[in-house]
């Protein structure tokens, strides 16, 4: 069995160079990726469909679903070119900076956005090349159109480098032209999440929904991925708006100060989790391993305090798109989770899960199910559901096993995989009776190797159909049961 159950954490994996050929994808499921994610600030699209056609093969081949996430490049500004490609800024330095394109010096270069200067106040930071240099707005020149500022630390910034501004709200348009062509592109090679960049508002994530609906990509979840201090002064209404979140630190450490980060992704982690919402933490999570094969201790650490907290998943970018260890970053981020996940408290986790649910049916049994399972020691749930939303509030109430999705829609087990602990199965066509779903749950845990003699639960609805969900059912595994055609 190529999927197994060790983790309940997801691992996103960039797929890129290092690990784009069909079979190091392989190796990379193997050892527990479960999503794919591809970069659209890089490469063609001729390239990232060869990435696509090899995953599609690989899920064919071994019965398995591996969704496809396309993280778009995001609105950005930056800087033009430099004279000799490189300008050395000293501290205290002032600078001019043109909103028309000129090859820059120390003391005067441009930007990719001419909006900047009525958006940029006075006492306002511009902080350049990913926060490695900042300046500070203390002027404006109308007649020239440019803005003055000073360089409060010293730095050698090269050609088309990042610009940021964390104090200033942007009236740069969210979806460029770029953006949208890959959208629409994405749409027709049926990817399964968009990884959003830059997203600021609500507003945003409907216009980025407006082109997906508008293209057949009514399906397709959006992951906002929360970068800039805007985004974080409108975490709720972006939650409620998003199918899922994503803490990108990099950028999002540029924006707000460093010791800020930890504070925000644990807030988003929290958020979410009483939504019932996926959340992946990313960025430079085992950086090291671009060329080691081991991580940092502190990298350890970071990808387990992620756990802990109660990430849906985690995620490696160069990690596995082009460091020469790609399927041992996967390998160290599955063994850290399952590790951390025996040290999660799973009553206090039914618990907050109970306390912070709707009072319905369909939500008390999901709350019952966790219970039961800790209680008895279950060793698999397999939750039987259509629309993949009785999975999602079990995987909210965190329970001590996994679950298995049993759907015959196919974009609810695609969209199931980013849920803790969750494990998507398609089948042709779901069990009616609860005889029948017995049968089928014996038979998934014999083929996930689980003990003859385990406790395994099941829930679902009958008849079978969105919202039905209305029974739990205990069952202890056999070694007796035929074989069953999925």
């Amino acid at each position: 069995m190529i999927e197994q159950l060790i983790k309940k954490t997801k691992i996103v994996c960039t797929i890129g160079p290092a690990s784009e050929k069909k079979e190091m994808l392989l190796k990379l499921v193997k050892a527990g990726m479960n999503v794919a994610r591809l970069n659209f600030s890089h490469g063609t699209y001729e390239e990232h469909l060869k990435k696509i056609i090899a995953i599609r093969e690989i899920e064919k081949e071994n019965n398995i679903i591996i969704p496809i996430m396309l993280d778009t490049k995001g609105p950005e500004i930056r800087t033009h070119n430099f004279e000799g490609g490189l300008a050395k800024i000293t501290t205290g330095m002032v600078i001019r900076i043109s909103m028309k394109e000129i090859l820059g010096t120390a003391t005067h270069f441009s930007v990719t956005f001419p909006g900047l200067y009525d958006d940029v106040a006075i006492g306002d930071r511009i902080k350049l090349d990913d926060g490695n240099l900042t300046l500070k707005v203390t002027d404006k020149d109308e007649k020239e159109h440019e803005i003055i500022c000073v360089a409060l630390n010293h730095n050698d910034i090269r050609d088309k480098r990042g610009v940021n501004c964390p104090d200033t709200h942007l009236t740069l348009p969210f979806v460029s032209e770029q953006d949208r062509n890959d959208l629409i592109w994405g749409c027709k090679q049926h990817v399964n999440y968009v990884a959003a960049s830059f997203i600021r508002s609500a507003s945003d994530i409907r216009e980025i929904r407006e082109i997906l609906d508008a293209n057949g990509g009514e399906n397709i979840q959006i992951i906002s991925k929360v970068e800039s201090t805007e985004a974080v002064k409108n975490l709720d209404e972006i939650i409620e708006n998003s199918d899922g979140l994503m803490v990108a630190r990099g950028d999002l450490g540029v924006e707000i100060a460093p010791e800020e980060v930890p504070v925000v992704q644990r807030t988003m982690i929290e958020k979410c989790k009483i939504l019932g919402k996926p959340v992946i933490t990313a960025t430079q999570m085992l950086d090291s391993m671009k060329h080691n094969p081991n991580p940092t201790r502190a990298e350890v650490s970071d990808v387990a305090n992620a756990v802990l907290e109660g990430t849906d998943a985690v995620m490696l970018s160069a990690e596995s798109a082009s460091g020469e260890y790609p399927e041992e970053s996967v390998t160290m981020q599955q063994k850290i989770s399952a590790k951390m996940e025996t040290l999660l408290n799973y009553e206090q986790l039914a618990e907050f899960a109970f306390n912070s649910s709707s009072r319905n049916v369909s939500a008390a049994i999901a709350n019952s199910v966790a219970d039961t399972a800790l209680l008895l020691k279950a060793k698999l749930i397999v939750c039987f559901s259509e629309t993949g939303a009785t999975s999602r509030r079990i995987s909210r109430a965190r329970p001590i096993c996994p679950v298995i999705e049993v759907s015959n829609n196919v974009n609810a087990c695609y969209n199931g995989v980013l849920n803790w602990g969750v494990y998507p199965k398609l089948v042709k066509k779901v069990p009616q009776f609860i005889e029948e779903m017995e049968v089928l749950a014996i038979h998934l845990a014999r083929i996930h190797n689980i003990p003859a003699g385990s406790t395994i639960i099941i829930t679902g609805g009958t008849p079978v159909g969105a919202g039905k969900t209305n029974f739990m059912k205990v069952i202890t595994l056999d070694d007796n049961v035929d074989e069953v055609d999925l």
